[in-house]
């Protein structure tokens, strides 16, 4: 019996079929490709004065196993906050602004899902216009005589004429006898949360002397800062001043100024403006950029009282460096300063160039640094007593968890500082430890006079050592930043 021409087409289909099913058998479906099924953002209290932000991430399919980044955009700055195998994360923005979060997850296989951008999420400053304020008294690293109560006096009066509540002078000295309080360089939390349960104070104003000389040519250099009160005192602002009365003389010395009252008044003037503008959210600040190609200036401007921005001229740049191949400067990190070892015939050198340090390290918003006040409080309870700079014993009990959990630990050495006598000179040297690795990650040496490269009319010559130290300290943690 002959098959029709369609009976075999049936039977040459059904061949292939069944040819087609036996080739497929065995073989199981590949994953899904990668996908973030859902980012859960949730706002949580802090131990700190601003809440948190906890971050889950959820992906579905994918091969093996998924690294997850975590990334943050504000003011058209987009950063990196965790990357790993971690799925959640808890984020507290350390500066004010609006912050708007999304999350990258990448398989074995190199497939990259991203999620979209959250709704904004605003954080306030812990300070505002009608936050009170405590003014401590004067801290003097001047080696000099000087009129520290005439200082805080104006400092309290310049606050109050720019609009700002300060404590009452009977409150907060009656606070002091009670507790004790001789230290007046920094806060350590037992104070600072006294000082916010007990008096209702929001900030303290720690002002430090670092230079006075009433005669001619007259000098007056001052660092402030303000810690935002708490269980865990936290530095939000922080500036310098420094003048000399032959700073600019001019033609003729017509520029010439005799008075130091004038240079002081001048100088407050100008701290408490800047402080004003951090108030308003302009004050400048750095994030690191995700694509790793250098840091970005954002929520701001250059308008400060030691100007921020700007590259230092070379021979303000450190001489020597080292920064280790594994430091990654755009991770987030908790920073310990310590005063440097005072090597030089200055007095307390070694505390005036940790607190320009600390001003520079403030500005990056991936260095969350400690008041000084808590660091020095920890050290003085463990009798930790650094001679010839931090031990190991000492980074130990700064990096413990336990204790304080700082991951990078800042000293130094100062070799010379001359702010008086002759030409301003200054010489240190950074150190930075990772304190958990107990490893060295950078190293610096950086030394300049005032007249460095002055040739005619003194033109280019830099008068004090504030001068000189504040940009040699910027382009010091520049360098270990970027």
């Amino acid at each position: 019996m002959t098959c029709s021409t369609s009976c075999l087409n049936k039977r040459l289909a059904a061949l292939l079929l069944a040819l087609l099913l036996a080739g497929c058998a065995g073989k199981v479906p590949g994953p899904p490709p990668l996908g973030i099924a859902s980012v859960d953002v949730a706002t949580e209290g802090s131990v700190a004065r601003r809440d948190a932000l906890r971050l889950s991430c959820r992906t579905s399919g994918g091969q093996g196993p998924v690294a997850y980044d975590f990334r943050v955009m504000k003011d058209g700055v987009e950063s990196s906050l965790q990357r790993g195998g971690a799925a959640d994360l808890r984020w507290t923005p350390k500066e004010p602004g609006s912050y708007r979060l999304r999350v990258v997850a990448t398989d074995a296989t190199g497939t990259v899902a991203e999620s979209g951008w959250s709704d904004p999420y605003r954080f306030e400053p812990l300070l505002a216009g009608n936050s009170r304020y405590a003014v401590l008294p004067i801290e003097n690293l001047s080696d000099r005589t000087a009129p520290l109560a005439e200082i805080r006096d104006l400092m309290v009066r310049t606050l109050t004429e720019a609009g700002l509540q300060v404590l009452a002078d009977d409150a907060q000295e009656g606070f002091m006898r009670k507790h004790r309080v001789r230290h007046v360089g920094g806060v350590d939390p037992a104070t600072s949360l006294q000082l916010h349960d007990e008096l209702g104070v929001d900030g303290v104003v720690i002002t430090t002397l670092e230079t006075w000389q009433d005669t001619v040519p007259p000098r007056v250099t001052l660092i402030a800062r303000v810690v935002a009160t708490g269980n865990e005192p936290e530095i939000v602002w922080i500036d310098s001043v420094g003048l000399a009365g032959d700073e600019s003389p001019g033609l003729l010395g017509l520029g010439l100024v005799n008075d130091v009252r004038e240079l002081l008044d001048s100088s407050v003037d100008t701290l408490v403006a800047s402080f004003q503008h951090y108030l308003t959210g302009r004050f400048p600040s750095y994030r690191h950029a995700a694509d790793r190609q250098g840091v970005r200036l954002v929520s701001g401007d250059d308008k400060t009282a030691a100007v921020a921005t700007g590259t230092a001229e070379s021979r303000l740049q450190p001489q020597v460096t080292f920064r280790a191949a594994t430091f990654d400067p755009a991770r987030e990190y908790r920073v310990a300063l310590v005063p440097l070892l005072n090597a030089s015939t200055r007095k307390h050198a070694g505390m005036i160039v940790a607190l320009h340090l600390l001003k520079q390290l403030n500005r990056y918003e991936n260095l969350r640094v400690y008041e000084p006040g808590w660091v020095r409080d920890i050290l003085l309870r463990y009798r930790m007593i650094m001679q010839a700079g931090p031990s190991l014993a000492a980074a130990d009990i700064l990096a413990s968890e336990k204790i304080l959990g700082a991951e990078l630990i800042v000293s130094g050495q100062v070799f010379d500082y001359q702010d008086l006598i002759g030409e301003a000179k200054v010489d240190f040297s950074v150190q930075t430890v990772a304190g958990r690795q107990r490893e060295i990650i950078w190293t610096s040496r950086s030394s300049a006079r005032g007249n460095d490269g002055v040739y005619f009319f003194d033109i280019g010559r830099i008068a004090t050592a504030h001068g000189l130290v504040t940009p040699m300290t910027q382009a010091t943690i520049r360098l270990l930043e970027e």
